[in-house]
């Protein structure tokens, strides 16, 4: 019999999924998401369902997810400073690390971020030049993910893509966005006001707020006059709509001279 602590009401299900409240109850209408009722009529949900439902093999009943990657190194599958150190174990050095309690994606850039946050507690005391890790994942480029469901101009930006050093995945839907980060752990997400102003606007909180990406920088893509002013704080840059991949690699270089100039 399920416990309560295993289960999570629709308000929690949404945080921990990083969707709406309203997609976690079509979801579960649909029957794509099992849920139980409490005796006032509440639904509950077993987060191993959550689990599930956000593993990329259970994608086929929505739209699929496309990638762009070029055939290099840097689709050597990505994996955390912990799980690399210890080869699929978790050391209890790193159990004490920031990093690790951070679920920071690169740990590089925490140690980048320490003089302004504080004194911090990590368990690397090397340099990152001198570091097995850092030479392996800081050459496997830059990941993009793009929620758009404007399929022509998907296609073009997939044709794009092919000529650009990053990392490329599209989605088109909220669901689609949550489950790819499951596996795909973008540094940069631009989102497509195709989907609607109020949706991109609760897409781009979404990302902002996922603790598995927390250095996720959010571009929001929108025609010119038509950008959502209530999501600023949840925004990186913003682009004008029909946009390149140029145009997103523009936002790329920005940034990298940013945190240049910061250090």
């Amino acid at each position: 019999m399920i416990t309560d602590a295993k289960l999570l009401t629709t308000g929690q299900a949404a945080k921990y999924c990083s969707v709406t409240p309203d997609t976690i109850l079509k979801w579960i209408r649909s029957g794509f998401l099992p849920a139980h009722r409490t005796a006032g009529g509440h639904h509950r949900i077993d987060v191993r369902d959550l689990d599930q439902v956000l593993r990329p093999i259970s994608l086929p009943q929505i739209s699929p997810i496309k990638t762009v990657l070029k055939p290099t190194p840097r689709q050597r599958p990505f994996k955390y400073c912990w799980e690399f150190n210890g080869e699929g174990e978790l050391l209890e050095e790193c159990q004490n690390c920031a990093v690790y309690q951070m679920r920071a994606q690169r740990c590089y850039e925490v140690v980048r971020l320490a003089p302004e946050a504080g004194p911090l507690k990590l368990c690397c005391d090397s340099s990152c030049q001198d570091c097995d890790y850092y030479r392996v994942v800081h050459k496997q480029g830059v990941n993009v993910l793009v929620v758009s469901d404007d399929g022509q101009l998907t296609e073009a930006l997939q044709k794009q893509a092919e000529e650009h050093e990053y990392n490329i995945e599209f989605t088109d839907c909220e669901y689609a966005c949550s489950a790819a980060i499951s596996s795909f752990r973008p540094d940069f997400a631009v989102v497509d006001c195709s989907l609607g102003s109020q949706l991109s606007q609760e897409i781009c909180h979404h990302l902002n707020q996922d603790p598995r990406i927390p250095f996720v920088r959010v571009v929001l893509a929108a025609s010119e006059g038509e950008f959502p002013t209530s999501c600023e704080k949840d925004i990186f840059a913003r682009i004008q709509r029909p946009f390149s991949v140029q145009d997103i690699a523009d936002c790329i270089e920005g940034a990298s001279k940013k945190t240049s100039n910061e250090e």
